[in-house]
C-alpha cells in the first residue's frame, strides 16, 4: 500500500476549513418556507391572470371544447364518393386511348368556330 499518497491527502484535508453554519441559517429557512407558503396560497386563490391561468382553473371546459373540435374535425373530413374511383378509371382509360388526341383537336376546332369572323351574329 502506498502510504506517501495517503499522508499527502491527510495533510491536505488537515488544511481544509471546517464548515460552519451561518448564525442566520434558521431565519433564512423560515423566510423561504413562508415565501413558498405565500406563493402556493396565491396560486390557489387564482390571483394570476392570463389565458394559461384561466385554462388551468377551467381545465374541464377547455378539455370538452378540445374534444368537440377534434370530433367535429374527424366527422367533417370529406370522403371521396365511391363512384369517383370509377370515374378516375374511365378517365385513365380514355387518356391512354388514341381517340384522346382527336377529341382534343375537336375541342380546339369547336372553339375556333365559335370565334370565327365569318359567322353571322
Amino acid at each position: 500500500m502506498n502510504t506517501e499518497e495517503q499522508d499527502d491527502l491527510w495533510r491536505l484535508l488537515g488544511k481544509a476549513r471546517t464548515p460552519s453554519i451561518s448564525p442566520f441559517f434558521a431565519r433564512n429557512v423560515v423566510r423561504e418556507a413562508r415565501k413558498a407558503a405565500r406563493e402556493s396560497a396565491r396560486e390557489s386563490q387564482g390571483r394570476t391572470f392570463g389565458v394559461v391561468a384561466w385554462l388551468r382553473g377551467h381545465w374541464a371546459i377547455a378539455a370538452v371544447g378540445a374534444c368537440a373540435i377534434l370530433v367535429s374535425g374527424v366527422v367533417l373530413i370529406p370522403r371521396p364518393a365511391p363512384q369517383s374511383e370509377q370515374v378516375i378509371l374511365l378517365a385513365q382509360q380514355f387518356s391512354t386511348s388514341p381517340d384522346y388526341q382527336v377529341v382534343n383537336h375537336l375541342d380546339e376546332l369547336l372553339d375556333s368556330e365559335k370565334n370565327s369572323v365569318w359567322l353571322d351574329n
